[in-house]
């Protein structure tokens, strides 16, 4: 079976560590986790390619809020890593 390529579609990223991983959307267009809610409130950005099931939210100032403050509980202590050198 073929493999569908959609023009516009992009891979779902993890919110594990979500509130860390600023500036957001796959092109860094916004800079905060409202400014992502707020995109995404108003039904994203009205293109050619924008799927017809994608709507605006209607959200409250409280939902967003709410929102924003869960996503934030997605965010853990920074792990420091140490990536081992590879012997001379």
């Amino acid at each position: 079976m073929p493999i569908q390529i959609s023009k516009g579609a992009f891979k779902t990223a993890t919110l594990r560590d979500i509130a860390l991983t600023a500036p957001y959307m796959h092109n860094g267009a916004y800079r905060t986790l409202e400014d992502v809610i707020e995109h995404y409130d108003r039904g994203g950005v009205n293109r050619d390619n924008l799927d017809p099931s994608i709507k605006p939210l209607g959200l409250t100032a409280e939902e967003k809020k709410d929102l924003v403050e869960f996503l934030k509980t997605l965010s853990g202590k920074r792990v420091a890593i140490t990536v081992p050198q590879p012997p001379e």
